[in-house]
């Protein structure tokens, strides 16, 4: 089946071809009109077609396919900010003499917490603000690709929802720097400058 204005039919055949479409509206709980109607008039030829259900079809579809995505993308999410916190942990094993140094010259606790978090928070905002761009970008490619055949598309972007999303991917990552970084709060100078 084609689904089509007239006018592109008529551009694309070469030659006129008559084609009939008729709207039927129905009374609200009609059980299957399209078969009746079909029935009816079923000596001309006519086929009939459930709009209703059929833009119910396509657009449940649409949602699947979009539910899977974002299903992926929360996954990829969720993977990163684990992997941030298996990198910070790393960090602090592999740093261990550095931060001993720190703490002989004087650096406190929490100085060398925040050092730490703020590592952690520079490379999680870099990914967040990366990724914003990358997305927003592949976006508007999508829409203008889109856009040669609908004129009318537009891209609309969820500002709120994806500020949200953000939001909370940066505490995310911060909590699960949160504790790598407290025990290199912990280290006490001499046992870290004992071992190189």
């Amino acid at each position: 089946g084609i689904y089509t204005s007239t006018n592109l039919f008529d551009a694309q055949l070469p030659r006129d071809v008559d084609s009939n479409q008729f709207f039927f509206h129905v009374e609200p709980g009609t059980e299957d009109p399209d078969l009746k109607i079909e029935a009816a008039f079923f000596a001309n030829g006519m086929e009939t077609l459930d709009i209703g259900e059929v833009t119910d079809g396509l657009q449940s579809s649409n949602r699947a396919f979009t539910n899977l995505l974002l299903a992926f993308m929360s996954l990829g999410l969720v993977v990163g900010i684990a992997a941030l916190g298996v990198v910070s942990a790393r960090a602090v094993v592999e740093r261990r003499h550095q931060i001993g140094v720190l703490r002989a010259i004087g650096y406190s606790r929490g100085m060398v917490q925040l050092s730490f978090l703020l590592e952690s928070s520079f490379i999680a905002l870099l990914g967040i603000v990366m990724g914003l761009g990358l997305g927003l970008l592949t976006s508007i490619n999508v829409v203008s690709s889109i856009r040669h055949e609908e004129a009318d598309y537009s891209l609309v972007v969820p500002w709120v929802q994806v500020l949200g999303i953000a939001v909370v991917a940066y505490i995310l990552s911060l909590l699960m720097t949160f504790l790598p970084a407290r025990g290199a709060g912990k280290i006490s100078p001499s046992e870290a400058l004992r071992y190189e």
